[in-house]
């Protein structure tokens, strides 16, 4: 998969909710996937999680019928439901009911077993927009040029943290991301991309199972072996060798194995939060074009700004209609900054200002500054938790994890008794 440009609808992605039993899901997804109109934010399995992921007000509801016990059920949940719904009811089910149904005022069509999603998308697309025209869109992170006051993106949270820049912090970054979101008590999975992978040098855990036994079992039984655990967070780790990291590339984005294939499996098994640790190149792309937000990390440097740029146009301009990632959905961390370096402002000045030269219309705003902290390496070379080593660098990933989750953390038990269990070190408070 190239950085190619196949078009841009220059407009956000109409934002749907997928509410069914999975192997229908499935093919919804794979129908919506390659239409850049649309950005599936979040699944849902049973009445429960659909009442859950409505409260995130996706544009667009796929709902399966056959997962309420009845019609009564079903009328009840679409009870002031906001968003635009098409409901799929069973094949036989009476004409009454599907009149009932219809009549719902958020039901935009429902039909008797399934439909042509790719003749319906026309449809849904207008009637979203129909929606946006009546009230406003809900708040992105920044808005594409400007700040804004908006809150995190809802629903699931697919985050790629990435640049084109090496040297970064971006493993270190994204790992105290994901651990962060799991102390908020929120399902949360990291995924290490790199090869060799560093993710479980920095965690304390061992370099297998990782990424390439995924590949071997792409299912989710064989998903589920592959994990490791770090408290509450989940962990896959990334490639051994840069020969397994080149097998991964060079799988079509819908092969069983691919790097989609896992963020899609994993969707399944019910995250609220996937972070993907994205290499400089690689399997970059693949992780890109399964998200719906990216964190650029940099360093505070006119060369990390340049090439925070190049990344920005690169998802944004050129890979355009590859990705669910909306403009406003990028943010930018200045980490392992320095006395003496550039200032945030500074620095967003003269990113700011290359993209303008580029023909963007801005750079989104720094979201948060991570100092450098020497026991941040210490910590990692003892296969300690980064988010653990001090509170100078934890509170800009606090700042930033309640920007794209929101929500309180539960206590990390920093400060008390470390215990270990196998190759996971867990602290206890006193």
């Amino acid at each position: 998969m190239g950085w190619t440009t196949t078009g841009n609808n220059g407009a956000d992605a109409v934002t749907v909710l997928l509410a069914g039993a999975p192997d229908r899901t499935h093919v919804w997804y794979t129908a919506l996937a390659s239409d850049a109109r649309f950005r599936v934010v979040s699944y849902a399995t049973d009445p429960q999680d659909v009442k859950v992921k409505l409260a995130s007000n996706p544009e667009i509801v796929l709902l399966d019928a056959t997962i309420y016990p009845g019609p009564d059920a079903l009328m009840q949940a679409l009870a002031g439901v906001s968003s635009a719904v098409y409901v799929f009811l069973p094949p036989d089910v009476p004409q009454e009911i599907v009149e009932q149904v219809g009549s719902q005022p958020a039901v935009k069509a429902s039909f008797r077993g399934d439909a042509n999603l790719v003749e319906l998308a026309g449809r849904m697309y207008a009637d979203a927009l129909a929606l946006r025209r009546q009230a406003p869109a809900a708040p992105q992170m920044w808005g594409g040029g400007r700040p804004t006051g908006g809150t995190a993106v809802a629903g699931l949270r697919i985050i790629t943290v990435w640049n084109r820049a090496g040297g970064t912090g971006r493993s270190t970054l994204a790992a105290a991301l994901a651990l962060d979101a799991a102390r908020k008590g929120l399902r949360a999975l990291l995924v290490g991309l790199g090869a060799p992978d560093v993710l479980p040098l920095h965690l304390g855990l061992k370099p297998d199972p990782n990424f390439t036994h995924w590949m071997q079992n792409p299912t989710q039984e064989g998903f589920q072996a592959a994990l490791q655990q770090v408290g509450s967070l989940d962990v896959l780790a990334g490639f051994p060798d840069v020969l397994s990291e080149a097998r991964a590339a060079s799988l079509p984005k819908d092969d069983s194995a691919s790097v989609q294939s896992l963020v899609t499996t994993a969707a399944y098994a019910n995250y609220a939060a996937i972070v993907l640790d994205a290499p400089v190149g690689g399997v970059a792309p693949f992780a890109v074009a399964a998200s719906n937000t990216l964190v650029l990390v940099a360093r505070a440097t006119l060369a990390d700004a340049w090439a925070s740029v190049e990344a920005y146009r690169t998802v944004v301009q050129r890979a355009a209609g590859q990705h669910r990632i909306a403009a406003g959905n990028v943010v930018v961390v200045l980490n392992m900054r320095d006395s003496g370096q550039l200032t945030p402002d500074e620095w967003h000045q003269a990113a700011d200002a290359a993209a303008k030269n580029l023909g963007l219309s801005g750079f989104p705003p720094v979201a948060a500054v991570v100092p450098y902290v020497a026991d941040v390496p210490v910590a990692q070379d003892q296969g300690r938790p980064a988010l653990d080593a001090s509170d100078a660098f934890a509170r800009p990933v606090h700042k930033l994890s309640d920007m794209l989750f929101g929500g309180a953390r539960q206590a990390s038990g920093r400060g008390g008794k470390a215990i270990k269990l196998g190759f996971i070190k867990i602290r206890k408070g006193k």
